[in-house]
């Protein structure tokens, strides 16, 4: 499977990533997920609309990692910098490279495990920093490359260190 294959299918009929070049099918996530999701986007597009050259998406835009073979991913939510926001249609549309920081929440369909080997890719094509959201442990998981990571639990404060300098929150807001 190619980016442009799948710029061609309907994301409501055939959710999906690419994987090394084969069309991994995504399941729809429960409502607690989608609230988790919504919170992190809400505490990073704050953020953002404080410091204009941040730009937040929400709901698995296309994140072209690898090519040749392809993969491409949708992380659950993603902050780049304003310049680099792809304008675009299909294949065009989709960010080249990973987010500066994705976020990923855990759900009934991905382990956090499964979700960290997830996090490495972004880290591997040019991300700075990854969140793995646990809600059922009340965890954050934070990868950084090379190969760093540090786990905050519901009573710590989260900073974004110098990926977005000044971001700090209070783990426990992921989880209201």
């Amino acid at each position: 499977m190619t980016f442009e294959k799948a710029a061609r299918l309907d994301p409501d009929q055939e959710a999906g990533d690419i994987v090394q070049g084969r069309w991994t099918p995504v399941s729809r996530d429960t409502w607690k997920h989608a609230l988790i999701v919504g919170n992190a986007y809400a505490l990073l597009r704050q953020y953002c609309r404080e410091n204009r050259e941040w730009i937040a998406g929400v709901g698995d835009p296309g994140t072209k990692l690898t090519r040749n073979p392809d993969t491409l991913r949708g992380p659950d939510v993603g902050v780049i910098r304003s310049e680099r926001l792809p304008t675009g249609k299909g294949a065009q549309g989709w960010l080249d490279g990973a987010p500066d920081l994705a976020v990923e929440v855990t759900s009934d369909n991905q382990t956090a495990s499964e979700l960290a080997r997830k996090g490495l890719e972004y880290l591997a094509a040019g991300g700075k920093m990854v969140w793995v959201v646990d809600p059922d442990a009340q965890l954050v998981l934070v990868l950084t490359a090379p190969n760093h990571l540090q786990i905050y639990g519901v009573a710590d404060t989260l900073d974004a260190g110098d990926v977005l300098p000044g971001f700090t929150c209070p783990v426990s807001e992921f989880f209201e």
